[in-house]
């Protein structure tokens, strides 16, 4: 596992080389989108055949923020975090605002599909629409709850191609993630024991992004050559210590430690 000095956009300009390189027009979607503007990336640097874009822009969504009545005193409750969706999170109106905003980064781009679902109510109809075509990347950012991630990751691996290519957001353990509350790394760890995908990359960022293939897929050696021909510094780790990895704030900028 390659461990690349490089935000998510420098490890989506290697795969997009790598598709290029095997004249793949890569089908994409993405499990949470919220603001659009993720989406807008991978539009711009991959030029997918098609991109569904699932999220049900729903106050209910925060129903799976905590399973306890009372929230623990580690975590904090949704309402601080109401300046980065732009209103309160209990607030139809605000999901509404953030369903137009997405809208409106895609008028007239006939290649996008957006599914106002939950992820885990939308995989039957993303499925029908892409019957014997299968994703070349699924991008997984819905909830980051531990049983919501690993049930995302069981399920939706199903229509990815065998070829294909997985990315998570937000796999890390840091201070800031804790108080969200999540479970992204936790649930990654035990979806790789279940499943025949193994990480190859990761961002050495804050609310770090995992790249994931499959076993004895010819995406492991393109990826690898792709990062070694590129101009993204990393180091090479054994992909069983993902489990350990945390982050180190200083004071320039967050790298990951394992130790």
């Amino acid at each position: 596992m390659k461990v690349c000095v490089t935000p998510r956009e420098g490890l989506y300009q290697v795969l997009a080389a790598v598709f290029n390189a095997f004249e793949r027009e890569p089908a994409i979607a993405e499990l949470g989108v919220l603001k659009g503007e993720n989406a807008l990336r991978m539009q711009q640097t991959f030029a997918p055949e098609s991109l569904m874009l699932v999220d049900s822009w729903s106050a209910d969504s925060q129903k799976a923020y905590s399973p306890f009545e009372t929230l623990p005193a580690w975590v904090s409750p949704p309402e601080t975090f109401a300046y980065y969706y732009g209103g309160p999170l209990d607030d139809p109106a605000t999901w509404e605002r953030l369903y137009q905003n997405c809208i409106d980064k895609f008028v007239d781009q006939p290649n996008v599909q957006i599914v106002r679902k939950d992820s885990h109510s939308a995989y039957e109809d993303v499925r029908q629409r892409i019957a014997g075509r299968g994703l070349d990347l699924l991008y997984v950012d819905a909830s980051h709850q531990y049983e919501y991630v690993l049930r995302d990751l069981l399920t939706w691996q199903d229509l990815v191609r065998p070829d294909g290519v997985m990315m998570l957001n937000d796999c890390c353990y840091s201070r800031k993630g804790a108080m969200q509350n999540l479970g992204v790394l936790e649930a990654l760890v035990n979806f790789l024991k279940r499943s025949d995908f193994v990480p190859v990359a990761m961002t050495n960022t804050d609310f770090s992004d995992v790249v994931l293939v499959r076993k004895g897929s010819y995406m492991i050696e393109a990826i690898d050559t792709a990062l070694a021909n590129s101009d993204v510094p990393f180091v090479e780790l054994p992909p069983q210590l993902l489990g350990a990895a945390r982050v180190v704030n200083g004071h320039h900028r967050a790298n990951l430690s394992f130790c």
